[in-house]
């Protein structure tokens, strides 16, 4: 599942192969887009003959609301079939189709000229996440999702509930966690009301 961001997605992979994916992006459709997407995914596939091993949803950071949306959708489904989440870092599922050697930022727009940014080399993070104003001149290679209002020297790479599947099936042995209270979003900073 994909909805730290304005894309609202799911992926179904079965055997490790991805079987189907169903992604839009626009914002503030979680709500009510992502349950229906679900349920169409798995009604379409029959389900109901297959035991699935785990859902992995994007983690965050990302917005507040559509992390809170994926991971109760995703701790509903994990209670109801006993199964394990597993978490998979927004940033880190981002970098993950690309294949520049040395440094670059990913970076995911929050709001007004905050970004969630990350340092990566050569495929690995290279810095803990930051919540900050975004600063061109910080930032000489820059790889991102919705950063058209503030930067206009980009890499355009939007997170995908593919790549989320992906890196929940190499790292399921890692990453799976079937004590649901112990999986919560990353939301990087504090939501303020």
């Amino acid at each position: 599942i994909e909805s730290a961001s304005t894309v609202c997605g799911v992926a179904l992979f079965i055997d490790g192969q991805l079987k189907e994916l169903n992604e839009i992006t626009k914002p503030k459709i979680h709500g009510e887009r992502l349950p229906v997407i679900v349920e169409n995914l798995l009604s379409s596939q029959s389900m109901n003959k297959i035991r699935l091993n785990g859902i992995a949803i994007s983690s965050g950071p990302g917005s507040y609301t559509g992390l809170r949306i994926g991971m109760n959708l995703a701790k509903g489904l994990a209670v109801s079939m006993k199964i394990p989440i597993i978490s998979v870092p927004t940033l880190y599922a981002m970098n993950f189709s690309i294949q520049y050697e040395g440094i670059y930022w990913l970076m995911l727009h929050s709001h007004k000229d905050q970004v969630y940014t990350q340092r990566f080399k050569t495929g690995v993070p290279d810095s803990k996440i930051k919540f900050e104003k975004f600063q061109a001149d910080k930032h000489p290679l820059i790889y991102g999702f919705n950063l058209d209002r503030i930067c206009d020297k980009y890499i355009s790479i939007s997170p995908s509930s593919s790549s989320v599947g992906n890196l929940a099936i190499k790292n399921y042995v890692y990453w799976a966690n079937h004590d649901l209270n112990r999986v919560s979003p990353n939301y990087i900073n504090n939501f303020n009301i």
